[in-house]
């Protein structure tokens, strides 16, 4: 159907696959966590049962241990918009007594999670800018499909190495947000625009959108928003939506 949604689900461990049929039909919810300022996260929920392909081959075998990566694609009216990103961080299988109650919830954070993990050898950057700092530990993480988007601060200063030597201190993610700081700059990964595919951007917040429809409600087939209320006192005002 043209204007319908289409998901789609890739796991696999560096290069996710397509899941296979079993795991297609056990999914039972997908969410999705955008944050502002902090890592993305998703956590799916697949159904269980004895003779179960998931309970006897996949979960045994390590299907959805942590370090897997996964993609969530929705596709509306054929262009496919990648939801998210990520590696696996939690597996947690929840038995139950009840007939269809048994499941295995898996949790995970964007791409961005594996570069929190090599804290251990500092690195030198000598005469390097911190634009080509941040473009350096991005290409670490090219297996990852992400490509860096690095805007140069306007004032930036670079040391003859005979002076002084920049070293990175804590992890490769720790090190890019203290120069983002640094900069006043922000720095997050961005899934897409194709799946496999990441944006990391280090650079000015981009604060303007693209505009967004009006909350309509009652208004048959224009209404976006399922209830609608707003208060008002002498001091202040607020508004909630769902």
């Amino acid at each position: 159907m043209l204007d319908g949604l289409h998901l789609t689900l890739l796991i696999g461990p560096t290069i996710p696959l397509p899941a296979p049929t079993a795991v297609i039909q056990a999914l039972k919810s997908v969410q999705v966590t955008v944050g502002s300022g902090q890592r993305s996260g998703f956590q799916l929920a697949f159904a269980l049962s004895k003779r179960s392909p998931l309970t006897n081959e996949l979960i045994p075998l390590g299907y959805f241990d942590p370090g897997i990566r996964v993609i969530i694609v929705a596709t509306v009216g054929a262009i496919p918009n990648v939801l998210i990103d990520g590696i696996i961080t939690r597996q947690e299988v929840t038995a139950s007594n009840d007939l269809g109650q048994s499941q295995v919830s898996v949790t995970g954070e964007d791409v961005s999670v594996m570069m929190d993990l090599n804290d251990v050898i500092p690195k030198p950057f000598p005469a390097v800018p911190e634009a080509g700092r941040v473009a350096i530990l991005v290409g670490l993480y090219a297996q990852y499909g992400i490509v860096p988007l690095v805007i140069p601060p306007i004032f930036s200063s670079v040391k003859p190495p005979t002076d002084s030597t920049p070293f990175q201190k804590g992890s490769d993610l720790a090190y890019i947000n203290w120069l983002a700081q640094k900069a006043g700059y922000v720095f997050f990964i961005e899934p897409g625009p194709l799946p496999g595919m990441n944006i990391a951007y280090f650079g000015p917040e981009i604060r303007i959108g693209i505009p967004q429809p009006a909350l309509n409600v009652n208004m048959d087939a224009l209404t976006n928003v399922n209830s609608l209320s707003s208060a008002s006192t002498a001091c202040r005002a607020s508004s909630t939506w769902s």
